[in-house]
């Protein structure tokens, strides 16, 4: 605010109050704006009203978000695992649908929106079950398709361990680009032969 707003001449407490009468009682300008003046004794723009409720709306905007971060930091460094917290999350929601149904169920609504959410975690369960299923099944096919491969890297290896032209640091070199991708045209790397793994 700027030093000379009408806003910046009342006391913290008016602040707060004149916050909590357009944030939690939402009073709206117009009968923001007579209760300020009566109360307060400060003259005041129905405009002006509008720009600091935009301000504050924008600065608790933040607050809420800082604080926000801050609550899930803590919850982040608790030692709680997060499928432990989603099904204690899904048995609240449940047993929300439950309350409401006995005790409200003409508050269609809100039992729709509880619902919804309630198919949605299931969906939820299903896509995360489905994920570790593909997950299991890549690792153990590209399990299957490397032990093929097996003999030939082995024997690769033995070619590369047994040339006694190579340096230490040049086996190491030759290992670590067989192991972890290579072009086989630079290696120079001489066939092995074939009776060494039976073949």
């Amino acid at each position: 605010m700027r030093d000379d707003s009408t806003w910046n001449r009342l006391t913290p407490e008016q602040r707060e109050t004149l916050e909590s009468w357009l944030f939690d009682e939402n009073l709206g300008y117009a009968k923001t704006l007579e209760r300020v003046q009566k109360e307060f004794g400060v003259e005041a723009t129905m405009a002006s009203v509008g720009r600091f409720y935009r301000r504050r709306a924008r600065e608790r905007q933040v607050e809420e978000l800082v604080e926000a971060q801050a609550a899930a930091s803590e919850l982040n460094e608790l030692p709680v695992s997060a499928d432990s917290l989603r099904a204690a999350a899904v048995k609240l929601v449940g047993k929300a649908v439950l309350k409401l149904t006995g005790e409200q169920p003409e508050q269609l609504e809100q039992l729709a929106s509880l619902t919804r959410i309630l198919l949605e975690s299931e969906d939820n369960d299903i896509r995360r079950s489905r994920l570790r299923l593909a997950q299991r099944c890549f690792h153990f096919e590209a399990t299957a398709a490397s032990l093929k491969d097996l003999p030939q890297l082995r024997a690769y290896l033995d070619v590369v361990i047994d040339d006694t032209s190579l340096s230490y640091d040049e086996k190491t070199q030759r290992v670590r680009a067989v192991l972890f991708g290579w072009d086989r045209s630079k290696l120079d790397l001489v066939e092995p032969d074939k009776s060494r793994n039976g073949n």
